[in-house]
């Protein structure tokens, strides 16, 4: 029974590309034919600006004023050398992402490691929700 219902719905596919294909003697007037609803589509009417402008989307938004002069004195502000020296450098920070951290730490651990990279060891909660980020300054090309 199955595979009466897939012959028979074969030849229904089948009898219906044929008779789109009827339409058209050539490839070339089947591809034009094809092409020709999306140059209607460009000839209708276009949405008016007026109703785009009056729309709740241009309403102006009322942003908050920022709590910095400048993105230096946010991270000024907000991180901390805690110690340091040849091997390693540790961050208290807040308000700041870890990769800003990790730029201090990767300039700390070349001039200060001659020439060393910083690697990240860990990243723990401290007291008034601070973190710290201990980095270590390492070559791991020497090693």
């Amino acid at each position: 029974m199955k595979k009466v219902l897939y012959i028979l719905a074969a030849t229904l596919v089948c009898a219906s590309c044929q008779l789109e294909n009827s339409k058209y003697g050539t490839l070339g007037e089947m591809w034009r034919d094809q092409r020709q609803p999306q140059q209607q589509v460009a000839t209708q009417p276009m949405v008016s600006v007026e109703q785009i402008q009056s729309s709740a989307v241009a309403e102006p938004r009322i942003m908050p004023a920022s709590k910095y002069a400048s993105d230096i004195e946010r991270l000024r502000q907000n991180i901390v050398m805690k110690a340091g020296d040849n091997n390693y450098v540790v961050y208290e920070y807040g308000d700041v992402r870890i990769d800003d951290v990790a730029s201090f730490a990767s300039a700390y651990c070349y001039e200060y490691g001659v020439g060393k990279k910083a690697y990240l060891r860990d990243i723990y909660m401290y007291r008034n929700h601070k973190r710290r980020a201990t980095f270590d300054c390492g070559n791991l090309a020497s090693q």
